[in-house]
């Protein structure tokens, strides 16, 4: 059953801010008070069937009346232009097409890693790979280096966040596409949900979530 774009959104937001919400049944929620408090204080998500606001749950009415002024100066800006200090813009996307690349190719390029790769991870990107081994990493590995792979930056008991690292030297040669698609596949298989965000202004992430498969389902401002 394909989940609703306002269940995606709850996914979402837990996995990379490591919070609790409520489920979204209205335009506006709070973070449940049992939740971890994230930095920003407003989440203002776009989605097809409308805007939703979710709050921190510390907030005082007139501080909210803050943030939503704030909200609209930015609604008001230029479509490229920045962004003021304090705000950040995402877009998130769901796994609902398939991918540029056929899933025998992808297999041909990328794989697993185990504890076995443990000192090519270690090479590549020092530091968590122990972190890194406990969520199914996939790699490409060429010619005894591992030049990019995709794991799971942020994990729930429902979803998992793609993370992706590719050398600059490797870019631009579908390694990062070949990993995404076969990391995708993978978290599928353990009955979870993939998801992908990048920054707005990310157009390279956004152009590889889009081969990969994924579709926008939400553009968000985040205020702190």
């Amino acid at each position: 059953m394909k989940l609703t774009d306002l269940a995606m959104l709850r996914l979402h937001v837990e996995a990379v801010w490591g919070v609790k919400l409520p489920l979204i049944e209205q335009n506006e929620i709070t973070l449940l008070p049992e939740s971890a408090q994230p930095d920003w204080q407003l989440y203002a998500a776009d989605l097809e069937g409308g805007r939703v606001l979710i709050w921190r749950a510390d907030l005082a009415s007139e501080e909210r009346e803050k943030l939503l002024a704030r909200l609209d100066e930015i609604e008001r800006l230029p479509e490229r232009a920045p962004l003021p200090p304090n705000a950040s813009r995402e877009v998130a996307l769901r796994l609902d097409a398939a991918p540029a690349l056929e899933m025998a190719s992808a297999r041909r390029l990328a794989r697993l890693l185990t504890e076995d790769d443990y000192a090519l991870i270690e090479d590549s990107w020092p530091g968590g790979t122990k972190k890194i081994l406990l969520y199914q990493p996939i790699g490409v590995i060429v010619e005894g280096r591992l030049l990019s792979m995709a794991h799971s930056s942020r994990r729930t008991a429902e979803a998992c966040e793609l993370g992706i690292e590719t050398l600059p030297g490797a870019r631009r040669q579908g390694y990062a596409l070949a990993a995404t698609v076969v990391w995708s596949a993978a978290i599928s298989a353990e009955g979870l949900t993939p998801i992908y965000s990048a920054l707005a202004e990310n157009s390279a992430s956004l152009r590889l979530a889009r081969a990969a498969g994924y579709r926008e389902f939400a553009r968000a401002v985040t205020l702190v």
